[in-house]
């Protein structure tokens, strides 16, 4: 598997906040939360990307 990089990192951030926006715009409550459950899932993505970054 290939090492990531900060940008990684820094996609993963932009794909989180992509899905904090659409989640404000869904219309019903199962959508939001699902939005939001992706938006965290990406988060933890680029957080596990810095951590890998770091010892490199």
């Amino acid at each position: 598997m290939t090492p990531l990089s900060q940008a990684d990192a820094e996609r993963y951030r932009r794909e989180a906040q992509e899905c904090r926006e659409l989640a404000e715009k869904a219309d019903s409550p199962l959508d939001k939360e699902a939005w939001l459950q992706l938006a965290g899932d990406w988060l933890k993505l680029a957080q596990e990307a810095e951590r890998g970054t770091k010892r490199g």
